[in-house]
């Protein structure tokens, strides 16, 4: 992140998260996204059929601090460009996918102004191409180097509180942090059986790793 000037801490947010309007533009992004479903076994056609109840009562849970997400599904997929080699990706449920796009929606604009110009993982609107065409443009102006580098395991190990503090230099409303900090914590599904997650943050969050 980089900080321009004086940033103005937010200090009421959550109201702006569980509004009915920001949770029902939620839901359609989820929708449209697609993907399966977590461990309540909720599909996205079964979850349409009663989104007007569900909003309403998610709208209620946030409204009244009685929120609790969901463990997520974990399972593994190839990676990319090592097909021997497997990450885990938990799966939220859709209503708890619902609610990580709704403070997803409230924080973005808040955090993008402030993240360097120079990059572009997981942020709206970028993309690799763009990255490669900035690398080009760096090149034509003279730079000679190119380092590729990659952090082992990053999502997995990110540290829970470090992260929130970062938060909290932004927002400095409570029930935003003690939401964030309840989705790091809601720990994974795996075989039928429950595991904590002291660190790190699921790989298939839309709010905590950057998609739905």
């Amino acid at each position: 992140m980089k900080a321009e000037g004086t940033v103005r801490k937010v200090h009421s947010l959550i109201d702006k998260v569980y509004h009915k309007t920001n949770l029902e533009l939620a839901w359609e992004s989820v929708k449209a996204n697609k993907g399966s479903g977590g461990i309540d076994k909720v599909s996205i056609p079964a979850f349409e059929k009663v989104a007007e109840a569900e909003l309403a009562q998610l709208h209620q849970e946030l409204k009244e601090e009685t929120y609790r997400p969901m463990p997520v599904k974990r399972q593994y997929i190839p990676k990319r460009g090592k097909p021997n080699e497997k990450r885990p990706l938990g799966i939220p449920a859709i209503r708890d996918r619902v609610c990580q796009q709704a403070l997803k929606n409230r924080l973005e604009p808040i955090f993008e102004p402030l993240f360097s110009e120079c990059s572009f993982g997981y942020r709206t609107g970028r993309s690799t191409h763009q990255a490669m065409r900035k690398i080009y443009r760096k090149l034509i102006d003279g730079c000679e180097w190119v380092v590729d580098a990659d952090l082992r395991d990053f999502f997995g190990k990110v540290h829970h509180e470090p992260l929130i503090d970062m938060i909290a230099e932004q927002i400095s409303d409570g029930r935003i942090l003690r939401l964030v900090r309840q989705m790091l914590k809601a720990g994974y599904m795996e075989n039928g059986k429950k595991y904590a997650t002291p660190n790190g943050t699921p790989q298939g969050s839309a709010i905590l790793y950057g998609g739905n």
